[in-house]
């Protein structure tokens, strides 16, 4: 009796640990999967390109028929098929689908996930599109793409392969998979919107010939990309400041909070200067931000960036300095891309960063980056800066120069970014005495503040 107890109680052991090591496998797979698509939807902010790495991507890890992204119309509010997967993909372009209307209008309008296991069962299914198209639909799920609170779309999968239906476990895994699909859709309407803009600009000024109206324009396309100027944290304490020669200039700098212990930090230099270099610098902005969401190296970062940027028809170049500083232990990889090299200050000891300098992006395409490491301590701050400060000149025809930018940091190795910032720009000013500026000047401190002495 006791033997059969015993044999009992093992087998049920077996079973949950059997099920304990297929549901950890189970997780292992998705996670896999999920930083895939995260990937590759970070690949491109191109249109074509995104919407098509959406929808097969998913068709691909639902094992879907067909697959569909609808977006929504900003103006009109009304749905409309941008791709989908499958035959017939022409007529189904041609569909709107007004606010609330079938399943996706449901979902849009609600923001809540669909999972219909037998459509001809369903009062809320409109066969408006399968009739046009002659696409047979037997289940399908439909979940919301959003972001920041706003519904950019629906992402659709009909027909699971092999006459089955879709379950709990697919309709979980398509809303995750529709995260990384927001922030790409986000990244691409920002990047349609900047290069609309960009066009607007260019007929509007072409008509008026008023270059009041388009330095103004210019420089609230400018200024809506940066981050703005100081980021302080338990761990950080940063400064940055931008100064264009012009009212608009082409020196930029960013910063993005990656996760909870990633800061991302960049800044560069335009080849030129005014409108033509601002309207760059934002497009670079955008770019930036939309490869960082890759958990990318600064290298990636740049080579992909230089890639899409380096053209037949691309007549502009940027020097850049990428960072992405791990707040925790403070180990900070960097990329420098034929930018000015910066300076770390640590107690009263001031010392270059020197790292694998290649060209700067724009100029070929297959330019090859190289990641660099330094560990940070508690109170070393790095020092980015573009050329515009270096190269300040005096009415006498003198360069402030790279030996009094040293000098000048010398006396205040200790002090906070934001004092770093003001004491350069005020040496810069008192230097030139006002003399007109030639270039743009921007500057970026970082302060790392953490207790990170017995990390190793």
């Amino acid at each position: 009796m006791f033997i059969i107890i015993a044999i009992a109680l093992l087998g049920a052991a077996l079973s949950y640990a059997l099920a304990v090591i297929w549901k950890l496998n189970l997780e292992r797979s998705r996670t896999t999967t999920l930083m895939d698509i995260g990937l590759r939807l970070s690949s491109t902010i191109k249109r074509k390109e995104l919407l098509e790495i959406i929808m097969a991507t998913t068709a691909r890890t639902l094992h879907a028929e067909g697959t569909s992204i609808i977006l929504v119309d900003e103006k009109t509010k009304e749905l409309y098929f941008e791709v989908a997967t499958g035959e017939k993909n022409d007529e189904i372009k041609q569909i709107r689908l007004k606010a609330g209307e079938g399943i996706a209008g449901l979902v849009a309008s609600t923001g809540e996930s669909v999972l219909i296991a037998d459509v001809s069962k369903d009062e809320r299914w409109s066969n408006r599109v399968s009739a046009k198209v002659k696409i047979p639909t037997r289940n399908m799920i439909c979940v919301p793409v959003r972001s920041n609170g706003k519904t950019l779309g629906v992402l659709q999968v009909i027909n699971k392969k092999g006459k089955r239906a879709f379950n709990g476990q697919d309709l979980r895994l398509l809303e995750m998979i529709s995260s990384p699909a927001a922030i790409a859709l986000e990244n691409m309407l920002l990047y349609e919107a900047l290069l609309e803009s960009m066009e607007n600009l260019r007929i509007t000024t072409a008509v008026k010939e008023r270059m009041e109206s388009e330095m103004k324009i210019a420089k609230e396309i400018q200024h809506s990309f940066l981050p703005g100027e100081v980021l302080r944290t338990a761990e950080i304490d940063l400064n940055a400041c931008l100064i264009p020669a012009r009212e608009v200039g082409g020196d930029f700098y960013h910063f993005i909070q990656l996760d909870e212990n990633r800061l991302l930090v960049c800044l560069g230099d335009v080849s030129d200067k005014g409108m033509p270099a601002a309207l760059f610098m934002s497009g670079l902005m955008i770019w930036i931000k939309a490869k960082a969401s890759g958990n990318h190296s600064p290298a990636t970062i740049i080579g992909q960036i230089n890639r899409e940027i380096s053209t037949e028809d691309s007549t502009m170049f940027a020097t850049i300095f990428l960072a992405i500083l791990n707040t925790k232990t403070g180990k900070m990889s960097y990329c420098d891309g034929g930018h000015c090299t910066p300076y770390v200050l640590s107690g009263d000891k001031i010392s270059e960063l020197h790292g694998v300098k290649s060209l700067p992006i724009g100029i070929f395409s297959d330019t090859e980056y190289k990641d660099c490491e330094i560990q940070l301590h508690s109170g070393d701050s790095i020092v980015l800066y573009t050329d515009g400060i270096t190269e300040a000149e005096n009415a006498n025809g003198e360069w402030f120069g790279t030996e009094r930018l040293r000098q000048t940091l010398q006396h205040i190795t200790d002090k906070s970014p934001a004092i770093i910032t003001e004491t350069l720009r005020q040496e810069v000013l008192l230097f030139s005495n006002y003399y007109a500026q030639s270039d743009d000047i921007a500057m970026m401190i970082i302060k790392y503040l953490a207790h990170n002495d017995n990390i190793s």
